[in-house]
């Protein structure tokens, strides 16, 4: 099973389009988790085209203007959802495996650029997870970092940093290793600014299923985000080498 995870900051155009849809198919992806859509909806015609003619089930999030937005698809040959929340950071699915009838749940998020509500978001997941009675898998654009060594200026919010641990660790969760880049998104000046904010974590029951699950980071195109696969390990197959330009 393939997980993509991305910040597309927008998916208006067709070029930005063709990219996720070439992501889909090259690396055969199983669950799709696009952020920043800035979209307030999708048409059929839209979601097949996206999806490259494959089966997929979707459920979105509604940009709030000219900014947010979630898209999670996931595909109905091999994985069923079986519920789902669309809340206000998030959505939230119960995902079953059609073959191994393994049953988890399912978090993608685009916390706020704002942190004036990173406590809301935060507290959004806290009350998900602790209610949650299956493995969780977490990703997306947190919007937060976890250490100083997550970001390459010395502009660092500590309160934030501890709560986001805080979190991490009453629910026990582990972030998936991710080899690629250091850092997953910059704000492409001449003196760049570079931030880890895109991740996965995992419960013990996820990772139990999935021991050797791992994620890397593929090479960063059109969007300031780049693009996450995680991958559950099932196959026991090696990840892709890819050569990285932003290796900072």
């Amino acid at each position: 099973m393939r997980v993509l995870s991305w910040n597309v900051r927008g998916l208006g155009n067709a070029t930005r389009k063709g990219q996720v849809r070439n992501y889909i198919l090259k690396e055969r992806i199983d669950i799709v988790g696009l952020q920043e859509t800035v979209k307030q909806d999708f048409s059929d015609h839209e979601l097949n085209e996206l999806a490259g003619g494959l089966n997929f089930i979707w459920l979105w999030l509604a940009a709030r203007g000219r900014s947010g937005g979630i898209l999670l698809g996931v595909k109905s040959d091999v994985l069923e959802v079986e519920n789902h929340e669309i809340k206000e950071f998030c959505i939230c699915a119960t995902i079953r495996g059609r073959v191994s009838n393994f049953r988890w749940n399912l978090i993608f998020v685009y916390g706020p650029a704002h942190h004036d509500l990173s406590h809301s978001f935060l507290e959004e997941l806290d009350v998900y997870c602790s209610a949650a009675t299956l493995p969780l898998l977490l990703g997306g654009d947190f919007n937060l970092i976890r250490a100083c060594e997550e970001k390459s200026s010395d502009n660092y919010n500590l309160p934030l940093m501890r709560e986001f641990s805080h979190f991490i660790g009453k629910h026990q969760l582990r972030e998936v290793t991710r080899s690629g880049s250091k850092f997953t998104w910059t704000n492409k000046q001449l003196s760049p600014i570079m931030v880890n904010l895109d991740r996965f974590l995992m419960s013990d029951g996820w990772e139990n299923k999935f021991p050797l699950v791992h994620a890397w980071s593929l090479t960063r195109v059109g969007s300031d985000h780049s693009p996450i696969v995680l991958d559950s390990g099932e196959q026991g197959a090696p990840r892709p080498k890819y050569f990285f330009f932003d290796s900072k």
